[in-house]
């Protein structure tokens, strides 16, 4: 059986002091921790107890449909915490639902958006107006210059070995480099799954922990066991990067579903997708397929499990609130052990 199936049932030690950073500060929170939004992952609870145990609880906004139920998920969050959270929103054409969604978002007063893909300059228009702040998903200094002109509160730094759709670019160098051209706050994402991935993060001058795939394997998390105890179990070599799943490279746990769906193109697709417009509509329509898929389709995210290289590191299931704090007393002990 695997690790994950049993929950250690220890004593929590007394919560550790606060940490101070620009982000704790914007946002009002004690841990400079996101608890990332995850698809089909990131649930009510998750995030409620996420702002609760001190950091920041997210949710892609894809994860509640139709409508009527992601403006409950909201209401349901604020009734249980009032502490700041925020949703992911793709700014793309292909999220229908992305002007409802932002309209819902800024209505409620949500503290904080994440926008990935697309161009968010009317988002971030709308949100200032209401005082949300916009935090954009980049994978390149590029990226980050362009968010930033559009004005940006904040960069997520999302480098290579993140848990989805993952840059490609090392944490060690994307995050130094969008701290010194861009100035603006940034949280880090890539492996981060404890207090030796914050303190890294920190040294490169991030101002917060984007966390996923440690939180995955909590007890929170309503996913199947099958799940956590894949992440449990898998090595960082057990991490591989594909397309395959919804159009978009992104990293998975190799499972036996995964290879039944196929690392490789085809002969045909391989042929046609030299052509970038039908290149373009092959992943749209791949992705399409995956949000939607029904739970026994042939590739869904609910046949196989998204995950960081940080799973290497994890090696049981806990609560959400205890490894928050476990991460904070890491972190610090390794600054005050550090040469």
């Amino acid at each position: 059986m695997s690790s994950a199936a049993v929950e250690k049932k220890t004593k929590s030690a007394a919560k550790p002091a606060a940490l101070k950073t620009p982000i704790t500060e914007m946002f009002g929170v004690k841990y400079p921790i996101v608890c990332a939004p995850m698809f089909l992952v990131s649930t009510v609870n998750m995030v409620a107890a996420a702002c609760e145990a001190g950091g920041i609880g997210t949710f892609p906004a894809l994860n509640f449909r139709p409508i009527e139920n992601y403006h409950q998920a909201i209401k349901d969050i604020k009734a249980k915490t009032d502490k700041a959270f925020g949703i992911n929103i793709i700014v793309q054409k292909s999220n229908k639902y992305q002007q409802q969604q932002m309209e819902i978002a800024l209505e409620e007063r949500v503290p904080l958006l994440i926008t990935s893909l697309g161009k968010p300059g009317e988002i971030i228009k709308l949100a200032h107006e209401v005082g949300t702040k916009v935090f954009c998903d980049v994978i390149s200094l590029d990226h980050a210059k362009k968010v930033a002109d559009l004005g940006a509160d904040g960069l997520i730094a999302v480098g290579s070995g993140a848990g989805g759709h993952a840059g490609d670019i090392s944490p060690f160098a994307l995050i130094p480099t969008l701290v010194s051209e861009i100035g603006l706050p940034v949280m880090a994402s890539g492996s981060i799954a404890d207090g030796k991935g914050m303190a890294a993060a920190f040294s490169l001058g991030a101002d917060a922990a984007y966390v996923g795939t440690r939180f995955i394997a909590s007890t929170e998390a309503e996913v199947d066991d099958a799940y956590k105890n894949a992440i449990v179990d898998a090595g960082s070599d057990d991490i591989v990067n594909t397309h395959r799943v919804d159009g978009f490279p992104g990293n998975f746990i190799m499972t036996d579903a995964l290879k039944r769906v196929g690392l490789e193109d085809g002969l045909m697709e391989t042929v046609l997708s030299k052509s970038k417009k039908i290149k373009k509509w092959i992943a749209l329509s791949r992705a399409a397929k995956s949000l939607f898929a029904k739970p026994d389709g042939k590739v869904s995210y609910k046949t196989v499990f998204s995950a960081g290289h940080g799973s290497g590191l994890i090696h049981e299931v806990k609560s959400i609130e205890a490894i928050m704090n476990d991460m904070v007393r890491e972190y610090r002990e390794i600054k005050k052990n550090l040469p």
